[in-house]
């Protein structure tokens, strides 16, 4: 499923594949391969580029950059009629005036085939969606179920090499849309024929996959089983995308122990690259509830609540929420120990690899009493006190680190903001939103309680207050302390 993975069952294969919209990049660099007969599941928040790939695929777009393979075959200019590919979309787009039969028959009579091999072909996908015997129901008289299923049949009839999805199920209630999430992975696993699906649901994923395929903002974060992208996962946002996960920033002084929340616990990884600064991902239910003394943790109950198979717990620790699923029970306002295994934790590399935001800049004006520099192109001005030296050795053009802490940064809508940048990535970090911004100079980290929208441009605050400044040695120095794109 990577680049360089080499596979005579390979179906498709996307090679640094780039989708660009007036300008603005959708789709970065995509190398993906998707084998033969397999259920693909494109997952991740809207306006990650999933859809943009599905259209790819299916020749309703044109790459900017890189190439669509069919097997061996380039199909970069190939129009959509010309490929072994036909789309569900969430809109079936079904023929009102038309019943069952003839909506799944349609594309057939298109290609002038006899009309027996119609009925044999029709009534066949008609019993393969479970719907034989509604061959003369006119087709609005039939549930939501009902109708996607008719618009998988008019897909399939034809014997495609390859069906694309692209979120079928979001028009369907809750109950129903389950009900057809096992239908059609059982309806994949009997046309034989490759699925590609595109859902921001994680559940949908799960249970249908054979393959998932986790984007963020017109990037691949990780490929694998459901299996290996729920328990081994890349990094914070897909450990946060899939599941419901305890995520920590953690300390890695040494190998196989971490420190989180004045604890250490035991843990089966190495430091990654001999990073120190480490996140820490526990799943709920891997965290054993026990008597306060035989806990790595100890932690106070603020909330219990039953759920069939499981009580679901809030427990402050150190000054984090930590959620719980445990088959044992304890009622609010007691102290518990938590315990966790070392198979049950998983550490990875932090998406931003340091706790403050530092960059360089310079001075760009200078008086008596203050100086000012630049923050992408927003003026800051400072009494010169804050340097703590000879205000003669403060000259215009003068090298200067700036300091802010991700506490102390506001997300404000773009017209409010000093600087405006892209929302890259919201995680949970069971005390605050980390969120991680994107400008065309660099990356800033944000910590804050409030939540936003992925994927949406935003303004960013800066108290001047609360940025620290100092001098640099190397009045000509460009380096930068800060995150650069």
């Amino acid at each position: 499923m990577t680049k360089n993975e080499s596979c005579s069952d390979i179906l498709v294969r996307l090679t640094d594949l780039c989708k660009s919209f007036d300008g603005e990049d959708v789709l970065k660099n995509i190398n993906l391969y998707i084998k033969d007969k397999t259920f693909v599941t494109l997952l991740g928040p809207s306006g990650c580029g999933k859809t943009t790939i599905l259209r790819l695929i299916g020749g309703f777009e044109s790459p900017t950059s890189g190439d669509i393979y069919f097997g061996n075959t380039k199909v970069n200019d190939v129009p959509p009629h010309k490929r072994p590919v036909n789309t569900v979309f969430q809109k079936y787009a079904l023929f009102p005036h038309l019943n069952v039969y003839e909506n799944v028959a349609f594309g057939l009579r298109i290609k002038k085939t006899p009309q027996k091999e119609i009925d044999e072909k029709v009534k066949k996908m008609l019993a393969m969606v479970d719907l034989k015997g509604y061959e003369k129901r006119p087709v609005a008289k039939l549930s939501g179920g009902q109708q996607q299923r008719v618009a998988i049949a008019r897909a399939l009839v034809n014997m495609p090499k390859l069906l694309l999805l692209d979120e079928p199920l979001g028009a369907l209630d809750l109950k129903l849309r389950k009900d057809m999430q096992l239908e059609l992975k059982m309806i994949q696993q009997q046309a034989n024929i490759t699925f590609i699906y595109v859902t921001h649901d994680q559940e949908e994923a799960l249970t249908m996959s054979d393959v998932i395929v986790v984007m963020k903002s017109g990037t691949i974060q990780q490929i694998g089983t459901p299996e290996s992208i729920y328990n081994e996962p890349a990094n914070a946002f897909v450990a946060d995308f899939i599941g419901e996960a305890n995520i920590f920033n953690a300390v890695m002084d040494e190998d196989y122990k971490v420190k989180v929340c004045g604890g250490t616990i035991d843990c089966v990884d190495k430091r990654p690259d001999g990073d120190r600064l480490v996140d820490l991902v526990i799943r709920p239910e891997d965290i054993e509830v026990t008597s306060p003394e035989k806990g790595i943790l100890t932690g106070l109950v603020t909330s219990s609540m039953f759920k069939g198979v499981h009580y679901e717990m809030n427990v402050d620790c150190g000054g984090y929420t930590w959620l719980i699923h445990s088959t044992v029970t304890a009622s609010v306002g007691e102290t518990i120990g938590m315990y966790v295994t070392p198979e049950n934790t998983h550490i990875m590399k932090r998406m931003f690899p340091t706790e403050s935001n530092v960059i360089a800049s310079s001075v760009s004006s200078v008086d008596e009493e203050s100086f000012s520099f630049e923050i992408e192109d927003h003026k800051y001005t400072l009494p010169l006190s804050v340097l703590g030296c000879d205000p003669k050795d403060i000259l215009e053009g003068s090298r200067i680190s700036v300091e802010f802490s991700p506490y102390d940064m506001e997300i404000v809508p773009e017209d409010e903001g000093d600087f405006n940048g892209f929302l890259d990535s919201v995680i949970w970090k069971n005390k605050y939103n980390e969120m991680i911004v994107i400008t065309d100079e660099r990356r800033y980290l944000i910590e804050t309680l409030n939540d936003e929208q992925v994927s949406t441009d935003v303004g960013i605050r800066i108290s001047p207050e609360k940025i620290n400044v100092k001098l640099l040695a190397d009045k000509n120095s460009d380096e930068s302390e800060g995150e650069k794109n």
